[in-house]
């Protein structure tokens, strides 16, 4: 298996372990606004735009 690959299946595994173990509300203050929602699904946002702009970038 390439390296690269081997790194991004355990990132994509503690990402997963991390959203499954978060549960609850949280508030987030985005410039003008404050949004709540689940912890588990703020972190898959974040996580999802992190590989966003990494794809993008690349």
């Amino acid at each position: 298996m390439d390296k690269k690959l081997m790194i991004a299946l355990i990132i994509l595994a503690l990402s997963v372990i991390v959203l499954l173990f978060n549960k609850g509300r949280v508030d987030v203050n985005i410039l003008f606004t404050t949004l709540s929602g689940m912890k588990s699904l703020v972190f898959l946002s974040f996580i999802s735009i992190g590989v966003i702009i990494g794809v993008l970038l690349k």
